[in-house]
């Protein structure tokens, strides 16, 4: 499993797929507090909103924080350099949606 987790496209698919399962819990977390549905979140929210598509990046691009630390931590460095990737990537990603929101 190592050899197949342990390179950066192990890493590049990881880090997707860890911003996507942020993604997930944070709507899953928003839904329940708000008491709607999880579609309701990915259409109205997510979709539509323009003011929280940047929050909502950042925090799914967190969860990879995580993922990164558990890779140094198993000395995966090939993984870590795929997830940091990935992190780097939605920073122009962040930015262009603050900018698209008219709060930067």
């Amino acid at each position: 499993m190592k050899q197949y987790l342990n390179t950066i496209v192990g890493g590049v698919l990881s880090g997707v797929l860890g911003t996507f399962f942020g993604f997930l819990i944070l709507g899953a977390y928003w839904s329940y507090s708000n008491a709607v549905d999880l579609n309701y979140f990915i259409e109205n929210i997510a979709t539509k909103s323009l003011l929280y598509r940047d929050s909502m990046l950042t925090l799914s691009t967190l969860f990879n924080v995580a993922v990164f630390y558990i890779g140094i931590k198993a000395e995966w460095w090939m993984f870590c350099r795929g997830i940091l990737m990935v992190i780097m990537a939605c920073v122009p990603l962040i930015i262009w949606f603050q900018m698209q929101a008219g709060i930067s």
